[in-house]
């Protein structure tokens, strides 16, 4: 997989943009890992669309892995973090990580990146992406608890926000907004990289906080929480270069 290679754009649905994942999964890759699965969304895409492909996902919130298990019966789900992955060396020819460097601790996110790398076959491909450090990261939903503490613990009550997590909400981070600079140091040496895309403005954290409500009381399903997600989504797919709100890197195991 030395040649970038991503999946064609009339074989997906209109909503699968250049920053979704599964257009950067190779063909021909016999196996991978979502790094971060939570209920198995992508995962699931992955079956649809790569059908002979293994699968494998890792996941500390032990609530969101047991519905993925149920979505995803017969793929290798293990309760883990990034830092310290359950697999051999060279176990898999993709690894997908989105939107999860964010929520690891900043002492552990080059720990993260080497376990990825050391999982990774040699010139096998990690799609990664992470919130971008652009014009409005201050908007990050995520820090509302950070931000506006009091109000958090009014709104959501103690500790609601992780009860489904090991460990204490002290383990919940700031969700950082990366540099491409950042990354790559943080990767360090063994990757090259096979291509960066950036998207999303101001859509994309206004969704974000105006979905808020509807993640934090269990009820994503509603029809105004899924038209949030898919104005975002439409956000995400535009390219606003530095001001942008995420970046993908697609980089290759050296």
């Amino acid at each position: 997989m030395t040649v970038l290679e991503v999946k064609e754009k009339q074989s997906l649905p209109k909503s699968f943009n250049w920053m979704h994942p599964i257009r950067w999964v190779p063909p021909d890759a016999l196996d991978l890992l979502d790094v971060g699965c939570n209920v198995g969304e992508l995962l699931m895409a992955c079956r649809e669309f790569f059908p002979s492909m293994r699968l494998a996902g890792v996941e500390i919130n032990t609530e969101a892995l047991n519905a993925a298990r149920r979505s995803l019966p017969g793929t290798d789900l293990r309760v883990s973090g990034a830092q310290d992955l359950p697999f051999a060396d060279a176990s898999f020819d993709c690894l997908t990580c989105i939107e999860v460097l964010e929520h690891i601790p900043a002492d552990l996110r080059a720990r993260s990146l080497a376990e990825l790398r050391r999982v990774l076959r040699p010139g096998g491909r990690l799609v990664l992406r992470v919130p971008h450090a652009g014009a409005f990261a201050f908007l990050d939903a995520n820090n509302l608890r950070f931000r506006f503490p009091r109000l958090y613990r009014w709104l959501v009550g103690q500790g609601r926000r992780d009860k489904t997590y090991e460990g204490s909400s002290a383990g919940v981070v700031w969700h950082h907004h990366f540099t491409e600079r950042e990354l790559m140091e943080l990767a360090g040496e063994g990757w090259e990289i096979e291509a960066r895309r950036r998207g999303g403005l101001l859509l994309t954290p206004l969704m974000d906080l105006a979905n808020w409500p509807f993640y934090r009381t269990g009820r994503s399903d509603h029809a105004i929480s899924r038209a949030l997600r898919q104005l975002a989504n439409f956000d995400i797919g535009f390219n606003y270069g530095p001001a942008s709100y995420d970046i993908l890197m697609i980089l290759r195991s050296a």
